[in-house]
């Protein structure tokens, strides 16, 4: 919740709401302003090209008119592609800062359940999907503009193909949860590796790029099942807050115990499958709205970890969970 540092938005407070309506009617009069000096300079354009040809200095403004205006729909093409390409060089830039920060990571941890306080950010991350509820979990993210991270189990991505792709599509992280969920610790080093790059493969066959985090079920490892997971180069990533969601039928409880606990660098443990997860779908909105007014970003993992470097105490006690 909203320490005294950073006391909770009132809700008459209506200067952000007119600052955002100011933002998105100047970026309208830009882009109009923008079409109209295109298709002056296009007019002018075809005139002084008539004027060349014709030799006479005479022309038809009506047809150079319609001429211009024909010609509106590619110059709007060519604006959209050149935008998507400059977002697709900024998400690359972005990936690479976010790769090094992962790797300065596991160079100083073996794992880590809690990023830096440098900024308030916050992780929100979903187990055991994709599942019959992550299209309604991808509905509330997108709807309220929210990056989460998905850590997928093996067996459940032939069924739910299409909320995996729109976890890719729609900007989410998307780590590694073993293939088959079992309790590594009591495998041996090589099925351990197999649970693990079984689920890799499996996500890069489905056109998902390789996955850089891990996190094992129920939390459960030791020093073997780390070193295994630091060979297939990912970094594994615990939780702060864990909020017993597949126990929990409130969401109005379950979304309380979120903000009460939210701290800066906290990463918060949810739950998208593996049984009735109802009450995380009821409670998600009432979770980020309310850390929205606590002034909380919510970021993915990498992200996380880029803004607000963890500390190097990252100490972890073990229990089962749903996880």
């Amino acid at each position: 919740m909203a320490s005294p540092e950073h006391p909770p938005a009132r809700a008459d407070d209506e200067r952000p709401l007119r600052i955002a309506l100011s933002r998105a009617e100047h970026h309208r009069r830009r882009r109009r302003v923008a079409l109209v000096g295109a298709l002056t300079a296009l007019v002018a354009l075809v005139a002084v090209a008539a004027t060349s040809a014709g030799g006479s200095g005479s022309w038809d403004p009506v047809r150079l008119r319609d001429g211009a205006i024909a010609e509106l729909p590619k110059l709007r093409l060519e604006a959209q592609v050149q935008a998507a390409a400059a977002t697709i060089a900024r998400r690359r830039r972005e990936r690479l800062r976010e790769d090094a920060a992962l790797t300065s990571t596991m160079a100083r941890m073996p794992y880590v359940r809690l990023a830096g306080s440098q900024h308030r950010e916050v992780a929100l991350t979903f187990d055991d999907g994709p599942g019959p509820y992550t299209e309604r979990v991808l509905d509330v993210l997108r709807r309220e503009h929210v990056r989460a991270t998905f850590f997928t189990v093996g067996i459940q991505l032939a069924n739910f193909p299409l909320a995996l792709q729109r976890e890719v599509a729609e900007g989410h992280e998307i780590g590694d949860h073993t293939w088959n969920h079992p309790n590594l610790t009591r495998l041996s080093p090589h099925d351990v590796a197999t649970e693990i790059g079984n689920e890799a493969a499996a996500l890069e066959q489905a056109g998902v790029p390789r996955p850089r985090l891990f996190r094992p079920p129920y939390g459960a490892f030791d020093d073997a099942v780390l070193a295994s997971i630091r060979r297939q180069r990912m970094l594994t990533v615990l939780w702060t807050i864990d909020t017993s969601d597949y126990a929990s039928g409130s969401p109005v409880a379950l979304a309380k115990y979120v903000l009460d606990n939210a701290r800066p660098g906290a990463i918060i443990l949810l739950h998208d499958a593996g049984g009735n997860r109802t009450a995380t779908a009821d409670a998600l909105p009432l979770i980020i709205r309310g850390l929205h007014r606590a002034r909380y970003k919510m970021v993915t993992v990498p992200r996380l970890l880029l803004d607000n470097p963890p500390p190097m105490d990252q100490s972890w006690v073990p229990r089962a969970s749903g996880a």
